[in-house]
């Protein structure tokens, strides 16, 4: 006999476990989440510089992967020795918005750890053969891309989702300008990294008084942070179709894009549990129709793009040819749905117990802690934020959710990036955009 599993009636209480906050005596803040019971020790140093300050494409990213390629102490195998001989990781992670030195490893190499971390950032080499060995297969990875109508969708999607701002460039550059890049020009996306406001977040057994030594002596010298030139919220371009042409394509892919917002705007809750009924997992609408009921796709999905300077609610999914047209339509029909219908309990229900249960087994660990307290760094959120958003999932009901509806999702606003074969894809975008373009690939010759 079928039977439903029972859905959990305790309210879920997320608290953010204790941050001691201090400052080291440049003025960079530190953010210490003790945890007397783990042995891992994270230590993270997060800069709000990313791709979308670049002056020359790709030098943000570039420079941060340089930066554990070797030190003015060491060569890049030299410094990969001594990082990897105490079993630990030391790595360089970049986006559009922020870059990072993340080092972790036993609490019992928390002192080298500080170290290997304040010597990659401050004292990177840019060695010119090994930026030759990054930039090929960086190169040989774009080369990839062009041929992956997913990759290919994106791109065309972020053309007019980010209409004319630096998010619409890829993060690397492209071949061409990736060519261009020299140590010079990395240098001085360096400097302007050190330069960048900052945090330190450590997450691990520690004692924040050591960890406040360690830090001073480590990164005491950094200058004091300057601010960076402003950047504009990003725009769209409604009812915009992109085309990236893959005239041999079995497939076309579907990337589409609708307004979001930020995740202090009293909407975002809302936001979430309707994007989470659309897209958001297996239950939800879009999976339920274009996987299970007419079995094109392996998975439809939706999600919140959610950056300091822009959101977007993203729609994917890949087809095969013969089911482009359908799947146009019902992408359409189920935005027009949700942006009109009330959702009914159950439902809401469903994709509510989701994100609950998603967000509390992603927080279990202190470096998960400090994922989601550099979150709220990055986005100037209050560090009770989650706790209060958390709440607010619960309490809202299917009548508080239908202002959201309305105002968020309706294919008046959105753009539809699709990759496929050009006689394909064309005729299934032309009744749900008003403008057609084509997406080029310009720089990737």
């Amino acid at each position: 006999m079928h039977t439903s599993p029972p859905l959990s009636t305790e309210p879920l209480r997320f608290i953010v476990p204790p941050i001691l906050h201090r400052f080291l005596q440049n003025g960079t803040p530190v953010h210490i989440i003790p945890a007397a019971n783990e042995d891992l020790v994270t230590v993270t140093v997060a800069m709000r510089t990313g791709a979308r300050h670049d002056v020359f494409p790709g030098e943000t990213s570039i420079a941060a992967q340089m930066l554990s390629r070797g030190t003015t102490r060491l060569d890049a195998l030299g410094f990969a020795e001594e990082v990897e001989r105490r079993g630990c990781s030391v790595r360089t992670i970049s986006d559009s918005d922020a870059c990072s030195v993340q080092a972790s490893g036993l609490i019992e190499w928390f002192d080298d750890l500080v170290l290997l971390a304040a010597e990659c950032l401050l004292t990177p080499r840019f060695d010119a053969t090994e930026l030759d060995k990054l930039r090929q297969r960086i190169t040989s990875d774009m080369m990839v891309d062009l041929v992956d109508v997913e990759w290919l969708a994106n791109r065309a999607c972020a053309l007019r989702a980010f209409d004319g701002h630096p998010y619409a460039r890829p993060r690397n550059g492209n071949p061409t300008t990736l060519r261009e890049l020299t140590p010079e020009i990395l240098r001085d996306a360096h400097a302007r990294m050190l330069a960048a406001p900052r945090n330190i977040i450590v997450a691990g057994p520690v004692n924040a008084d050591i960890v406040i030594e360690k830090l001073e002596a480590a990164f005491g010298g950094m200058q004091s942070p300057s601010p960076l030139i402003p950047t504009p919220r990003s725009i769209m371009r409604p009812r915009t179709g992109v085309i990236a042409p893959k005239r041999d394509a079995v497939q076309t892919a579907f990337r589409v894009a609708l307004p979001c917002v930020s995740f202090d705007h009293p909407d975002y809750a809302a936001m979430q549990l309707v994007t989470t009924v659309l897209g958001g997992y297996s239950l939800a609408r879009l999976f339920s129709v274009l996987r299970e009921e007419k079995g094109y796709t392996y998975g439809a999905y939706a999600f919140s793009d959610v950056r300091t300077h822009g959101a977007t609610t993203g729609i994917v999914t890949s087809v095969g040819n013969d089911f482009t047209a359908d799947t146009m339509a019902v992408i359409a029909n189920e935005v027009t749905r949700i942006g009109s219908e009330r959702i009914d309990d159950e439902e809401l229900e469903n994709a509510r117990q989701q994100i609950l249960g998603t967000f509390a087994r992603s927080n279990e660990t202190p470096q998960q802690t400090a994922s989601l307290v550099w979150t709220m760094l990055q986005h100037e959120l209050p560090m009770d934020y989650f706790e209060r958003h958390i709440m607010r999932i619960q309490r809202l009901v299917p009548e508080d959710l239908i202002g959201v509806q309305e105002r968020y999702f309706s294919t008046k606003a959105w753009v539809v990036g699709v990759s496929g074969q050009p006689n394909v894809v064309r005729p299934a975008i032309e009744g749900v955009v008003d403008t057609i373009e084509e997406w080029t690939a310009e720089g990737y010759e």
